[in-house]
């Protein structure tokens, strides 16, 4: 068990690190900047009733990036042990020496004076004792494996927690650290039909920065277990175009296409299918993306980058027109634009629109179609956008369930799917960075049978 004390006492010692490590190289290098991740991490997996580990540890990443004359060297280490820490340094510094100079490479531009880390709510350590975890991951398998007696097995139950600092430092004189804590608990059952070879598994999981707002273990067994059950008896359908359906829980995978095509190191190699789209037209007039690193206790927030650049709100795509690229210092620099400090991910992705829709009308609206609830393999293309994936989910006929389907894929090209957004519903899955609701699109090639 990790207590408060020790993490806020962890979050001292990380400074000073950085500034002893900052310190020693100051006359060997122009600038230089230190990352530091420590994360507490608390694991527990109950299988058929029985508790199958609990493990406690801690995981550290140390990265120094430094430069000189614009050459840049990194290295990293997860030992923080003086004698590795000086091994890891003189690593970085050594590989500088051997790199091609560049006139891009050089620490970001900083504003001492108005740099201000945001307090975004993150860190809620929970004072659960252990017993209790182990009971809150053993109700949840509890509640998967008596909903019907259809769900003949579990693959487990699992509860976890994390408490992280994270610390950054430069040579331009800004140290600063945030905490963060996240609780995740889920289930995976194995349904089978009477008198059937056949099986079937699904899962369900809830995440959140406070123990206390995760899902009950009763309702994410049972929704676990009725996953599992409707995946029972499918089949695979004939070969077609129909309308397809993305689930919330799936919508996002489509969408963070869209993030990966939209980097600056895909730009500037111009090795994606978006490369002509900036200020242009790529979705309905009626779909915005707004990104907000800022949410209170949001689950993918953070108060700056791998940088150390602060992070602002801002619109990924507008009355459906993309408004950004997504840059880190060197590539702003590259492409000759505004760093938007994505060095290291995106944050937050919100879904806005007009029309708010149900789930249930969604599938009216869709009327006749297939409605995907899950990917199998990976078969996208970024550079021109070609998508084909295995999928697996069911038919609907007049906005009605009529049996699962599975074996079969889907094919398109990204611009086209995403053009083609009939409309999206508010059921907006928030335990995801992309926090899409369920869509459909107004035809697609189904291969089957």
């Amino acid at each position: 068990m990790y207590a408060r004390e020790e993490i806020l006492k962890q979050e001292k010692n990380l400074k000073k690190i950085i500034l002893n490590s900052l310190i020693e190289i100051q006359n060997q290098v122009d600038d230089a900047h230190i990352f530091i991740q420590k994360t507490y991490n608390n694991n527990i997996t109950i299988r058929n009733g029985l508790k199958e580990y609990i493990e406690f540890n801690f995981n550290i990443f140390f990265s120094i990036t430094v430069y000189k004359k614009n050459k840049k060297g990194t290295a990293s280490s997860t030992d923080l042990s003086h004698k590795c820490l000086k091994k890891t340094i003189n690593s970085a510094i050594e590989i500088s020496k051997y790199t091609e100079s560049d006139l891009n490479c050089y620490l970001p531009e900083f504003d001492i004076l108005s740099y201000k880390v945001l307090d975004l709510d993150l860190f809620h350590p929970s004072s659960l004792d252990l017993q209790n975890k182990v009971k809150l991951a053993y109700l949840t398998e509890k509640y998967a494996l008596n909903f019907d007696n259809k769900i003949i097995n579990t693959e487990g139950s699992c509860f976890s927690s994390s408490d992280s600092i994270i610390a950054f430092g430069n040579t331009k004189g800004i140290i600063q650290t945030y905490k963060s804590s996240k609780y995740f608990l889920s289930a995976c059952t194995i349904a089978q039909e009477n008198n059937s070879l056949k099986k079937e598994r699904d899962y369900y999981y809830s995440i959140s920065r406070k123990i206390d707002n995760l899902e009950s273990p009763k309702y994410i067994g049972e929704k676990c277990s009725k996953r599992a059950l409707f995946r029972l008896n499918s089949r695979k359908i004939s070969t077609q175009k129909l309308p397809v359906l993305f689930t919330a829980e799936i919508s996002s995978s489509i969408f963070s296409y869209l993030s990966h095509a939209i980097t600056g190191e895909k730009v500037y190699q111009k090795s994606t299918f978006l490369l002509n789209s900036l200020k242009q037209s790529i979705f309905p007039q009626w779909l915005n993306i707004f990104e907000d690193p800022h949410i209170k206790g949001g689950l993918y927030s953070f108060p700056f980058d791998n940088e150390g650049i602060l992070t602002k709100p801002l619109f990924i795509v507008k009355n459906g027109i993309l408004q950004t690229w997504l840059l880190d210092s060197y590539y702003s620099r590259k492409l000759n634009l505004r760093n938007t400090g994505h060095s290291g991910g995106t944050y937050n992705w919100i879904f806005f629109q007009k029309n708010i829709l149900s789930f249930k009308s969604l599938l009216r609206k869709m009327n006749t179609g297939i409605v995907v609830t899950s990917f199998m393999g990976d078969g996208v293309n970024l550079i021109n956008g070609d998508f084909s994936r295995g999928v697996s989910g069911y038919f609907i006929k007049n906005g009605k369930f009529m049996y699962a389907i599975s074996e079969i894929t889907i094919s398109g090209n990204l611009l086209d799917m995403y053009k083609n957004i009939v409309c999206m519903s508010n059921d907006y899955d928030c335990r995801k960075k992309i926090q899409s609701g369920s869509f459909f699109i107004s035809e697609m090639v189904i291969s089957g049978k």
